[in-house]
């Protein structure tokens, strides 16, 4: 059989780079490529966490409560109307921005137990809510799904103005990288933590990725310690700052996530939610969440990639792959850090497989001269 002239060979190429482009592209739909996607991600987060942070205003922090607040406190969570209502009411005297409350509201009344226990809860709320933007937790039921009661005197005293939703979005793999203002609801919306609070501080809020290389790691003070602090030092501490008070124990409500922000705890691992809500509310502010990348510019890159394709020395064909996946994942992360998230595993699934048809195709040639040689004529 005759060789195909020039012509023939640079339809059969070309076309093989569509057909390459084509299967990166669609590898791209795949939950595969999306897995691939979010872990690149987290590395990423990691890599300009480390020696790019992008600076924001230290203007957050938590009211923890952790394991010395549980010891220094007698009564069981489900009671600490007391000390949450005093806690509030010491915050709210230190005039801080806002405060976020992510602890749950009883779902009935106390007062059979101690005469005064509900009192004392709803003054500490009416001092938060006088102050100025704040929002607590509404929780929803696994089971049913639905929002679980708070108990009516609260209820009214808060509104549907002072609640947020209190969940937050994990991926398939469990790990928390985005955020939403609005959870979907039969009635339309309803508004989460960080979203009620970022309406309530600034007219321009956004939502999407959560920045995790966005400012500095949070602080955090013990829920006991606002008890009992001397409160000139209390209101320089908070005063001006948003304050988030929610659980900061070692194994009660954590969130899986590509890098722990609070500043107490190691970077690697899970996260108190609370800390998460809070760098969900710091990125929403600043509208610092990434935009994810066009797909025609995806498009062009899968078609650049499978430009390997017409690599003819495999060796070389090898070389220029490492070349262009690293350049691929230096091009993501200097998106990323411009503010574009650019999904790059179908472009080096793509890379790697025009390199392996370009070097199967040469494989392939060197037996046929081999096997010519052998046997000429």
């Amino acid at each position: 059989m005759s060789e195909p002239d020039d012509g023939g060979r640079f339809g059969v190429r070309a076309f093989a780079v569509a057909a390459i482009a084509l299967a990166g592209f669609l590898f791209s739909l795949t939950p595969v490529a999306g897995n691939v996607d979010d872990a690149l991600l987290d590395r990423e987060w990691r890599l300009l966490r480390q020696f790019d942070p992008r600076p924001a205003p230290d203007d957050i922090i938590i009211v923890g409560i952790d394991p010395a607040t549980l010891s220094a406190i007698p009564e069981p969570p489900s009671l600490w109307h007391e000390s949450l209502g005093r806690a509030l009411a010491r915050i709210a005297a230190t005039k801080p921005r806002a405060i976020g409350l992510d602890f749950p509201l009883p779902e009935r009344s106390y007062e059979s137990i101690r005469p005064g226990l509900d009192r004392a809860l709803l003054a500490g709320l009416a001092a938060a809510a006088q102050n100025g933007p704040f929002v607590a937790t509404l929780n929803i039921d696994a089971r049913t799904r639905s929002a679980r009661r708070i108990h009516a005197p609260f209820l009214a005293l808060l509104g549907d103005a002072r609640l947020g939703i209190g969940l937050l979005a994990r991926d398939g793999d469990g790990v928390t990288r985005r955020f939403s203002l609005l959870i979907p609801t039969d009635d339309g919306g309803f508004p989460t933590l960080a979203g009620r609070l970022c309406r309530a501080l600034s007219r321009d809020c956004s939502d999407g990725l959560i920045h995790y290389a966005l400012g500095p790691r949070l602080r955090y003070v013990p829920l006991r310690n606002v008890l009992d602090m001397d409160r000139t030092l209390l209101e320089r501490l908070l005063r001006d700052r948003i304050v988030m008070i929610g659980e900061t124990q070692p194994f009660i409500d954590r969130v899986a996530v590509p890098l722990n922000l609070a500043g107490w705890e190691p970077n690697e691992g899970d996260s108190p939610a609370i800390v998460v809500h809070a760098q969900s509310l710091r990125t929403a502010l600043l509208a610092a969440a990434p935009a994810e990348a066009s797909r025609p510019l995806v498009v062009l890159l899968l078609s650049a990639a499978a430009l390997v394709f017409l690599m003819r020395d495999w060796r070389l064909g090898l070389a220029v792959t490492i070349l262009a996946a690293a350049g691929a994942f230096t091009a993501a992360l200097l998106a990323l850090r411009g503010g574009v998230f650019l999904p790059i595993a179908s472009v080096l699934a793509t890379i790697l497989l025009a390199w392996s048809a370009s070097a199967a195709g040469a494989l392939r040639q060197a037996r046929r001269r081999v096997l010519n040689n052998r046997h000429p004529g």
